[in-house]
């Protein structure tokens, strides 16, 4: 015999957002034969729906026939995740992304399926009906983390399935081949910021990619009063969100973290021409017809005719331009220290730019072989 918890009458509530907005939730812990708790979770029409089914519940008139329903199945599983769950820890548009990814790829073929009867040989053909369809690796390991990761958690912490049950979906795949990213040198960057084709606004744009590192959301999103010319700071406080579907909209910068990054001699001398005639309030590159950011896209074309005009390699993105000014000052600046840059850059923590933002450079390593020499000095040897 099943019963609810001692401790827990259950919730009504109306669900404010998404796509079930107007419907209402009722959440329930209902204590099992062995001891364990289940969380059960059903969404209702109306509220008088919703509360009868809570009050039958509180009564124990309900709760076998629940517990004998179908098994929870990997479509159910994936949507309860998608509203219960990855709202505390996931952005709106990762969570949007998921459920597009699970809807046209994988809920034909898991979607109805219970969470036990999963096993790996079926998840094996899956991906190789994927790859047969022309899914490019990346897609395919796009498709696999969300399976993975919805499973798993079926597994531990919600218990959907024994913990003895191993993830069939952590099969091996073949590696999906990464972007080589651009990381310019020195003399490069000076090149490229200097291009007399350049107009203000052009090398205003580069200016800030390479000689702030700033992210491109916080570019587009940029006011003349964040730039604290007196102070040499930039303060990083505002950023282009872009949502599921292409909306946009301004927010915290990533992980809501606010900064001030530094703003060399070099970089002001470079704006002041761009910023001498707008209101403080004003975008530094708005949309045509109001201030209000440019569409991403839109920002993308003005980022390709400037890196052209300014000779850049035709497969550079934007983030290498943070990319290669993270790199050049942890190889060339040795006395800015690991935690000014992290400030600096907007890092969580000192390990993602060691492991995400270095790369060899010619100069860096004309100094390890100087100081090597220096250092043992058997160069004659």
């Amino acid at each position: 015999m099943r019963h609810r918890a001692d401790n827990n009458d259950g919730s009504c509530r109306e669900i404010l957002t998404g796509k079930h907005a107007g419907k209402w939730r009722v959440q329930f812990t209902l204590r099992t034969d062995a001891g364990g708790n289940s969380r059960l979770s059903r969404i209702f029409r109306t509220k008088s729906e919703a509360k009868s089914f809570l009050h039958q519940l509180l009564r124990g008139e309900r709760i076998e026939a629940t517990f004998a329903s179908k098994e929870t199945t990997m479509g159910d599983w994936f949507e309860w995740l998608a509203v219960n769950d990855w709202p505390e820890s996931i952005a709106e548009v990762t969570i949007a992304q998921r459920k597009a990814r699970f809807r046209k790829y994988a809920q034909a073929h898991f979607g109805r399926m219970p969470l036990s009867s999963i096993d790996a040989v079926r998840v094996r053909a899956f991906y190789q009906e994927l790859r047969a369809q022309g899914a490019s690796a990346s897609l395919i390991a796009s498709v696999k983390s969300d399976l993975v990761r919805a499973f798993g958690q079926a597994i531990t912490p919600y218990q959907k399935v024994p913990s003895s049950h191993a993830n069939p979906f952590r099969l091996s795949l073949p590696a999906s081949q990464r972007r080589v990213a651009v990381a310019l040198s020195v003399d490069e960057v000076r090149a490229a910021i200097q291009a007399p084709m350049l107009d203000a606004s052009q090398r205003a744009l580069l200016g800030l990619l390479l000689l702030a590192g700033l992210r491109l959301g916080e570019v587009m999103a940029v006011t003349k009063q964040q730039l604290r010319i007196d102070e040499n700071l930039i303060a990083v406080d505002r950023a282009v969100k872009v949502e599921f579907g292409g909306k946009q909209s301004i927010g915290l910068p990533k992980k809501d973290k606010t900064r001030n990054a530094v703003m060399c001699q070099t970089l002001k001398s470079i704006l002041l021409p761009h910023i001498a005639d707008l209101e403080p309030e004003a975008l530094l590159w708005p949309a045509i017809s109001e201030n209000k950011p440019r569409m991403k896209k839109r920002f993308y074309e003005f980022w390709k005719a400037t890196a052209a005009l300014a000779g850049l390699p035709a497969e550079m993105s934007p983030h290498d331009c943070r990319l290669t000014h993270v790199n050049l000052i942890e190889k060339l600046m040795p006395l800015v220290s690991v935690t000014t840059l992290k400030e600096h850059v907007g890092h969580a923590a000192t390990g993602v730019t060691e492991a995400n933002y270095t790369r060899p450079i010619s100069a860096s390593q004309k100094i390890l072989i100087v100081e090597l020499d220096r250092v043992f000095g058997i160069a004659n040897f």
